[in-house]
């Protein structure tokens, strides 16, 4: 299935959808905070899944799902889902996806836990970077713009600014259109 840039791919009060799996594309995820404002989270690269919660229980989502660009997904419907219950397989490929879903959301937050601003860009930027599609080089393209890495490192877009334009001085990323190219993955981790 193809998404279309800003298209709302899984509604945060959305009952049971379908699950996904990236293909190419880039898809943002927003969560509600207590004001009920949705915020972004994390921006998911190709190769992951989503949805899998309303998917696997039937119950409202917990997260919104927006392509951030032009994106494509495969998509197992929830009916397939359904129907596949009755297999033992099934529960034991159940509890991997989520498992393995539950990793990457604690990572992710764990991975900022105790870390300085500057930190908190580079190690977020190296996790986005880890499944995003080389283009040259090893050279690898990740689609976020400022305002969202700022969000999703949990610092102020001058201090992503202020890193950026830094690793940018050392070679290490290129800074293009809503995106950032990253040149030298390991060196974002380097002290």
């Amino acid at each position: 299935m193809k998404f279309s840039k800003d298209q709302r791919i899984i509604r945060l009060d959305e009952r049971g959808s379908d699950l996904y799996f990236l293909l190419e594309g880039a898809v943002q995820v927003l969560v509600p905070r207590a004001n009920l404002e949705v915020i972004p989270t994390h921006v998911l690269a190709p190769l992951e899944w989503f949805g899998e919660y309303g998917a696997l229980t039937g119950n409202e989502n917990v997260a919104e799902y927006r392509a951030r660009v032009p994106s494509s997904a495969l998509v197992v419907a929830q009916s397939g889902l359904l129907a596949a219950r009755s297999d033992p397989a099934f529960h034991g490929a159940v509890v991997e996806l989520l498992a393995g879903a539950l990793r990457g959301y604690l990572e992710l937050s764990a991975g900022l836990a105790g870390l300085k601003g500057e930190q908190r860009v580079r190690s977020k930027l190296h996790t986005l970077s880890g499944s995003a599609c080389a283009i040259s080089d090893g050279a690898r393209k990740v689609i976020v713009t400022q305002d969202e890495l700022a969000a999703v490192s949990c610092v102020s877009r001058s201090v992503v600014s202020k890193v950026l334009s830094q690793l940018e001085n050392e070679g290490i990323i290129s800074c293009g259109y809503k995106c950032i190219v990253v040149v030298q993955r390991g060196m974002l981790l380097a002290e």
